[in-house]
């Protein structure tokens, strides 16, 4: 018999749904889990592999099965059958996965899947914060909107079918007690090779961006005023101080910003300060700073409706990036 993906990961198999959900919940989220027709019977199973910020599972439940997580939140998760068939809605978009199609579902965008009968369904769960930090280093920038990538994926011509060939090959090898991906640095290295070929291979709102396609070119104005911004985030900045470092009308420069960059200057002030608070919280340690001490020396006053605005951005609080980060140390 061809063994099962990940076989050596197992989790658990069970028959009871209320069981089955809660083990899957503890991976991906909370969600509905329904089956569909009469006499139903449940025979369920999951294995899982995590690297760092990445989990593989995969998922069977022997039944047709209706599942609800709505939003993901903080992950995004790649849904590839291994055997079977499964249909997603999300928002507008409605795919059906099969040997030449899979999903992938954004944390912003709510999600809705039914599973066939003999769906074995390969769960790559990518952590929302590390997609995000990495295109905003492949950008050279912050992100100013949620990544919202197309719902279904063509695995049959271009990057994404040799970005699906080579995950498949790495989940293959990492049935294997003495993989290399079970190395820290090989890891390290699977996982970025993994997102950037995700945002690469999958369509979403910043790939023309990525491409170089309408990237905005500053003005003379836009220029001063965006290295201030990127250079000085911790300052009180305000939009008639910087008209006036530019020479400029407030007015003015909030058309520009809005013409250029699709933003206003105190929206892009705050994703300058938002990432700025990230990148030191995922170096910090918890037991040497604070999350207080960290907003406060990039010029955040408002500490509660920042970590609103954080969360939404980040999937996570800063206080839960800043206990992540000590988990993983220790």
């Amino acid at each position: 018999m061809t063994p099962l993906p990940l076989e050596r990961c197992k989790l658990f198999e069970s028959r009871n749904l209320d069981e089955t959900r809660d083990h899957v919940a503890k991976i991906f989220c909370p969600h509905k889990l329904d089956l569909l027709g009469p006499n139903a019977e449940l025979h369920a199973r999951m294995h899982c592999h995590r690297i760092r910020n990445i989990a593989i599972a995969y998922v069977a439940y022997g039944w047709d099965t209706r599942v609800d997580p709505g939003e993901l939140g903080s992950f995004f998760a790649v849904m590839l059958p291994a055997a079977g068939t499964g249909t997603y809605q999300s928002s507008f978009e409605h795919v059906q996965t099969g040997a030449e199609m899979i999903a992938v579902a954004s944390p912003t965008e709510p999600v809705q899947m039914r599973l066939s009968k003999d769906c074995g369904n390969i769960v790559v769960r990518i952590e929302r914060a590390a997609v995000e930090a990495r295109l905003s280093e492949m950008l050279n920038g912050p992100l100013r909107r949620p990544i919202r990538f197309q719902l279904g994926m063509d695995v049959t011509t271009g990057y994404a079918r040799s970005w699906v060939q080579s995950l498949k090959a790495s989940i293959a090898d990492l049935g294997n007690p003495d993989s290399l991906l079970t190395h820290p640095l090989a890891m390290e290295q699977f996982e970025q090779a993994l997102i950037v070929g995700l945002l690469l291979a999958q369509p979403h709102n910043y790939t023309r961006m990525l491409n170089g396609d309408h990237r905005p070119v500053p003005s003379r104005l836009l220029g001063v005023t965006v290295d201030l911004l990127e250079g000085h985030p911790e300052w009180a900045h305000t939009s008639a101080s910087l008209a006036r470092q530019a020479g400029v009308s407030v007015r003015a420069l909030q058309k520009a910003f809005r013409e250029q960059l699709d933003s206003s200057p105190s929206e892009y002030l705050r994703g300058v300060r938002l990432q700025r608070v990230h990148d030191e919280l995922c170096a910090a340690q918890c037991d040497t700073t604070t999350v207080g001490e960290i907003t406060s020396r990039w010029g955040i006053v408002h500490h509660g409706r920042f970590a609103a605005v954080y969360r939404a951005r980040f999937g996570e609080s800063p206080k839960q990036t800043l206990g992540r980060q000590h988990a993983r140390r220790g």
